[in-house]
């Protein structure tokens, strides 16, 4: 083929194409006046501890949750599934300072299976408003052998410098008055 040719069909096939193109419907508006859209991709747990299926030694746990992206502090949600035991577990988990990671205590019996389901009312948010991914995991609980906060945190790779958020509704909350005298 000639320069010539190839110069020639490259101009009709640029032509024709800008032509469809002029002809196609614009684009829809990206910003709607009034209307928040959450875009980015859903949040997901990506590492947990007891990793699922896993057997770990029965006594104090600290059930641990990491997801891929900054998470809201006031929503989680942990729920019973059928088949398995469900941990003793505080009302409430603790996020950490890096926004993602969410630590919950725990206590597990010897020789047992659990099973959580983790966000099946949707309630882990990112800092967005978007749901994360439900997920149910799996674990089971060995002989004895974790009778200490300090170990529990170490197992779940928890360090005394991931100091948690805490959110007190009562500014007063959390400080001691000794009967008698006035709270300062």
């Amino acid at each position: 083929m000639s320069t010539r040719l190839i110069l020639a069909v490259s101009a009709l096939l640029l032509t024709a194409s800008a032509a469809v193109a002029a002809d196609a419907p614009a684009a829809p508006p990206t910003h709607v006046a009034g209307v928040t859209i959450t875009g980015g991709p859903q949040p997901k747990i990506y590492l947990s501890y007891p990793a699922e299926g896993s057997t770990v030694p029965a006594g104090v746990l600290v059930l641990k949750v990491i997801f891929d992206q900054a998470m809201s502090a006031d929503n989680w949600s942990y729920a019973k599934t059928a088949g398995a035991a469900f941990p003793s577990c505080l009302g409430k988990p603790r996020m950490l300072a890096d926004q993602r990671t969410f630590v919950l205590l725990c206590t597990i019996a010897a020789n047992q299976s659990y099973a959580l389901q983790i966000n099946a009312a949707g309630a882990f948010k990112n800092a967005d408003g978007r749901s994360a991914a439900p997920l149910v995991l799996h674990f089971a609980a060995g002989d004895p052998g974790v009778f200490y906060m300090q170990d529990a945190l170490t197992n779940a790779g928890v360090a005394s410098t991931d100091a948690p958020i805490m959110r007190w509704p009562d500014p007063d909350a959390g400080k001691t008055t000794l009967a008698g005298q006035p709270a300062n």
